[in-house]
C-alpha cells in the first residue's frame, strides 16, 4: 500500500505501470522490476 508519493514500476520484459498514494499493489514472488520514483514514497508492506 503506497501511503505517500508515486512511482512507475517496470517489470523485466513488461510494460511500465504507475502507482500513487492510496494504491494497493500485489507483486508475485520472485518478480524482478525497476522502480522509478517520481515523488518520495512511504509504504506499508507485508511479505508472505
Amino acid at each position: 500500500m503506497l501511503l505517500e508519493g508515486n512511482v512507475t514500476v517496470t517489470p523485466d520484459g513488461g510494460g511500465p505501470v504507475r502507482f500513487e498514494a492510496g494504491d494497493l499493489v500485489v507483486f508475485d514472488a520472485g518478480l524482478s522490476c525497476t522502480w522509478e520514483v517520481h515523488a518520495p514514497v512511504r509504504k506499508h508492506y507485508r511479505f508472505g
